[in-house]
């Protein structure tokens, strides 16, 4: 008889055990599957190893419980890699997620059901371990293929595969259309179809595939002979994961690219500061290609065009300019920060804004096609009202910051006297559902600037632009609403506004207006100048000073209940507890709570939420005190923001 340890592919609660054993008539292989039996549900389970139970009988008289048969052996032969079992590890370890669901994270949508084998996989040990070798590439989105085909050839010249790594899947399409055309090429990401996927697989596993091109689920393909990763857009927060376990991209490359003995290549317009950071201490090598020159950058004041009786969302400089560029039948971007008509629908009576029921957010309003309040958080929709549910008044107005139909109303409005008026097209989430319409907006769209025979264009476009920055470019930019691009209190928000107006320079556009009410930000000042890395250096400091990434870990802990008081009690108990844990471990000097308090957004989808953050540095394990979080907690390792 023998004893097999397995990992069940179901989700179990990290702080119970995560392998399991039974018992069984003969030894199995690492990677085989079988059924077991937990709780009396029959669960799909991986093999990790075996054990003669003679080997194993004084410990199993000390433990005092009694081993379970093994249900049924569906596969003997190994069909769970080695890699896969260590990147598993890594991801339970570094995310604190339970080791089962990330296992099955690992695996492929078609792991386990009928007809779709996956191939039987080498259980030998990979190379050992080494640091991966990571550069970053910078230049512009136009040079992105100059940067990256000779890195490409020399390792597709040693028989290697190569990896790339695309924040969406509407990137996807271009870098694709490049390579095809000359090497093996699989795509692979979540809306693949399940028997077009493991055709894919194969095609990867067996070495027919000389590129991978995907979003994040890419990282987790059979590679037959893994010789370089690309990862596009680095610091894009799609690479982040919303499901458990909550990884970031980037991150399980590096562990990815260990396992593999393979190096590592960023491709970005500019670095975030975390990259900056490496950059600067020697980690990670660089290599830049600077754009040829900067734009014209014109910061309006707001504050002023209100001062002269100017109310709209555009300045007076914003609509002359956009009349002369459509005057020489140019192409013209409005990147909006935001969705539908307006950001509030407010009483001016008795000052009541229309709220959602089950988050603590006001509600979008949406003009057409007919009037309607949405709430981003949770899709809640409702028709919106003529009077005010309040007082009753007819005095109700849609205010705020201005949505895409608001600009494009303004638009219309401005063109209202002219006998040839501009195409106005709209590029946001609310408008666009799905990939196929947003090809749809783009193939209407002139590819190139300068002047256009099919007369003006103008796109009202949100951040789903920014995948079209490698194959488009415009004539003039206008950013209306450029405050409400870091009014979140975030301490990345500044860093990120800056990311975006680097990522709208990639359309080479001759002129840009940033619109705001406080001009003399120094932000505004860095993105005029392009000097950005004098903003890192003092952005370092502060950061070092007061705790925040690179030099610290960041770890989100979140509760939510229907009752605001009971979410409270449960937060502020939780946060003892981790105070008195930091105090007799001695780990005040490396462990920093931050909590409890309510979330932004304090109630969410009909609940309310409590977060405790703690500051943790690089070399201290999180088990230690993560171990008295409850499982009922949701936790946040690296989380996107704090708030």
């Amino acid at each position: 008889m023998y004893i097999i340890e397995v990992i069940p592919l179901a989700a179990l609660p990290p702080q119970v055990p995560q392998i399991l054993s039974y018992f069984f008539s003969k030894p199995l292989s690492k990677g085989a599957i079988v059924e077991i039996s937990v709780n009396n549900r029959r669960l799909t389970a991986i093999v990790i190893s075996s054990v003669g139970i003679e080997e194993q009988k004084i410990s199993l008289k000390k433990s005092g419980f009694q081993l379970k048969k093994l249900s049924a052996v569906l596969d003997e032969t190994p069909r769970v890699s080695e890699a896969q079992f260590r990147i598993a590890l890594w991801l339970s370890k570094n995310y604190y997620a339970p080791l089962s669901l990330c296992l099955k994270t690992v695996l492929p949508s078609f792991f386990g059901k009928k007809n779709y084998q996956t191939p039987a996989v080498d259980t030998q040990l990979p190379k050992p371990q080494q640091p991966a070798e990571i550069t970053i590439s910078l230049s512009p989105a136009q040079n992105t293929k100059e940067m990256l085909e000779p890195e490409i050839k020399k390792i597709l010249a040693q028989q290697k595969q190569v990896l790339l790594i695309l924040p969406e899947i509407s990137l996807i399409d271009y870098f694709y259309n490049w390579l095809a055309g000359y090497y093996e090429t699989t795509i692979i990401h979540g809306k693949i179809p399940v028997k077009k996927l493991y055709q894919n697989w194969k095609d990867i596993a067996s070495g027919k595939t000389e590129i991978i091109i995907g979003t994040r689920q890419a990282v987790f393909s059979p590679f037959r002979n893994l010789g370089l990763i690309i990862v596009e857009d680095p610091s894009n927060e799609a690479y982040k994961s919303d499901m458990t376990p909550k990884y970031n991209t980037p991150d399980l490359v590096h562990n990815i690219a260990s396992i593999y003995d393979c190096p590592v290549l960023y491709s970005a317009r500019i670095t975030d500061i975390k990259n900056y950071f490496y950059i600067k201490s020697g980690l990670y090598a660089l290599k830049e290609k600077k754009p040829k020159k900067r734009p014209d950058i014109k910061i309006v004041d707001m504050v002023q065009e209100i001062k002269k009786g100017n109310f709209s969302a555009l300045s007076h400089e914003s609509k002359d300019a956009i009349k002369e560029y459509t005057d020489k039948r140019k192409k013209i971007l409005i990147f909006s920060s935001r969705l539908g008509y307006s950001s509030l629908l407010v009483c001016r009576n008795c000052g009541s804004v229309g709220t959602c029921p089950k988050c603590s957010l006001p509600m979008k309003f949406y003009k057409t096609p007919e009037p309607i309040l949405v709430c981003h958080r949770c899709s809640e929709s409702k028709k919106a009202p003529p009077f005010c549910p309040n007082c009753n008044s007819s005095e109700i107005r849609a205010t705020g910051i201005p949505g895409s139909q608001k600009l494009e109303e303004e638009l219309i409005r401005l063109f209202s006297n002219q006998v040839e008026k501009p195409r106005i097209l709209i590029l946001d989430t609310s408008m666009v559902k799905n990939i196929k319409a947003e090809k749809e907006i783009i193939s209407n769209l002139p590819a190139q600037a300068g002047l256009n025979n099919s007369g003006p264009v103008i796109l009202i476009a949100t951040q789903m632009i920014f995948s079209h920055r490698y194959d488009h470019l415009f004539d003039l930019i206008l950013i209306p609403q450029t405050d409400s691009l870091m009014n979140l209190p975030d301490f990345k928000s500044e860093e990120n506004l800056l990311y975006q107006l680097e990522k709208l320079l990639d359309f080479q556009a001759e002129k840009i207006i940033m619109q705001s009410y406080n001009p003399g930000n120094h932000i505004l000042s860095t993105a005029v100048s392009g000097n950005y890395y004098n903003f890192y250096d003092g952005e370092l400091e502060a950061r070092k000073m007061l705790w925040y990434p690179p030099f610290v870990r960041l770890i989100k802990m979140s509760f939510a209940h229907i009752k605001k008081d009971t979410a409270s009690y449960e937060a502020r108990i939780l946060a003892e507890k981790l105070k008195m844990a930091l105090v007799q471990r001695k780990l005040q000097d490396k462990i920093r709570i931050l909590g409890p308090s309510a979330g932004f957004i304090e109630k969410d989808k009909g609940r309310y939420v409590y977060n405790i953050i703690l500051k943790i540095i690089p070399e201290q394990n999180p088990d230690e005190i993560l171990k008295f979080v409850p499982s009922h907690w949701s936790v946040d390792v690296d989380p996107r923001s704090i708030l």
